[in-house]
């Protein structure tokens, strides 16, 4: 999870700066990403990372991560910041969770975060599945744009993503390394962050 948190914090902190918020708040935004997650220390291991579908009872298991992570951030004594963790996954339209809120109601940060988390998720290799192109990532965004997402966020991600290709594309190398070894064991990962630097 280290490597995607990362990865989540650098594209919802520069779609809040594209967005034009302030400088606090693009900070916050930033550092609620790079935990938003962090909930998942509670979600056995043998879920996250089963290499198949998830049962009904198991799914519900991991849709406890953002209300844990919230439990955590909330000793940062950041309300706002909490509530980002806590709502990380709600959607638009009310179909998400920890609380199924919608539109206006889930904070901006989250739904900044939503969108940076989708399409890392997208496009990064998991335990059930192999990673997608960033075009077809792309497409989702704006399919969901409107329903699930939100429509000004997608657009400043979007924008964002044009005028940067070369960086997504260096990411892209760049972590290749340890997504290879990660692949063949998990209890490499000391290694792969080596093998990462190295290839930087």
């Amino acid at each position: 999870l280290h490597g995607h948190s990362r990865r989540v914090a650098r594209h919802a902190w520069m779609v809040a700066k594209r967005m034009g918020l302030p400088r606090e708040e693009v900070a916050r935004i930033r550092i609620a990403a790079a935990i938003h997650d962090v909930g998942k220390i509670e979600t056995p291991k043998a879920i996250l990372h089963r290499p198949g579908p998830l049962s009904a009872d198991e799914y519900e298991v991991i849709k406890r991560h953002p209300g844990d992570g919230a439990l955590m951030a909330a000793a940062l004594h950041d309300p706002e910041l909490t509530a980002m963790v806590r709502h990380h996954h709600e959607r638009l339209d009310g179909t998400g969770y920890p609380s199924g809120i919608s539109g206006p109601e889930i904070p901006l940060g989250a739904r900044i975060i939503a969108v940076a988390d989708t399409f890392d998720a997208i496009t990064s290799t998991r335990s059930y599945r192999p990673a997608s192109p960033h075009k077809k990532a792309i497409d989702i965004l704006k399919h969901e744009s409107g329903t699930r997402l939100d429509p000004s966020v997608v657009r400043a991600f979007c924008g964002h993503y044009a005028g940067r290709r070369p960086i997504f594309l260096w990411a892209s190398v760049a972590g290749l390394p340890e997504r290879v070894l990660s692949w063949l064991s998990g209890s490499l990962a000391s290694v792969a962050s080596v093998a990462k630097m190295a290839a930087v």
